[in-house]
């Protein structure tokens, strides 16, 4: 992401290249406060199915709630887009059955945090994970501004 860009934008482009469209996120799901990327992933799947449509890939889900997620934070005033310093990353893992964690990372490079990331999903034997720096959300689990995610199928994704 250059500097320029805001994190939607970037997310954008992402749902864009996993053949997803604005259309995937002008939906009548309205994100709130407490919203995590599961719980926007899981409120997308109920409303398209409301409305007789089939889901939408777990991909575009995903990349969908991002959006929705960053253009949440974005819009929070204690939110400051470019603000996240090295050495505040944040590691949700997901858990079968909707539990989640959420432990600070102590590397300062994403790169190096996504690293140390990686290993610490796998040590716990969970198949989803996502980085975000906690402006804006405090520090409880699915909050902030999220980084990029891991997927065990996929690997690392922004």
């Amino acid at each position: 992401m250059n500097s320029s860009q805001s994190s939607s934008e970037h997310f954008g482009q992402h749902l864009n290249s996993v053949g997803g469209s604005e259309a995937d996120v002008s939906s009548s799901y309205i994100v709130t406060t407490e919203d995590t990327v599961e719980s926007v992933v899981s409120g997308l799947r109920m409303k398209q199915q409301e409305h007789g449509n089939t889901a939408s890939e777990s991909s575009i889900l995903h990349a969908s709630a991002q959006v929705l997620i960053s253009r949440r934070d974005e819009q929070d005033p204690s939110h400051h887009p470019g603000t996240s310093q090295p050495g505040e990353y944040q590691l949700d893992i997901h858990f079968p059955g909707g539990h989640r964690t959420r432990e600070p990372i102590p590397e300062e490079d994403l790169e190096a945090a996504q690293t140390w990331a990686q290993r610490r999903i796998e040590a716990e034997g969970a198949d989803f994970g996502a980085i975000y720096f906690p402006s804006g959300g405090g520090i409880a689990p699915g909050t902030g501004a999220l980084e990029c995610s891991y997927d065990s199928a996929r690997g690392w994704h922004r």
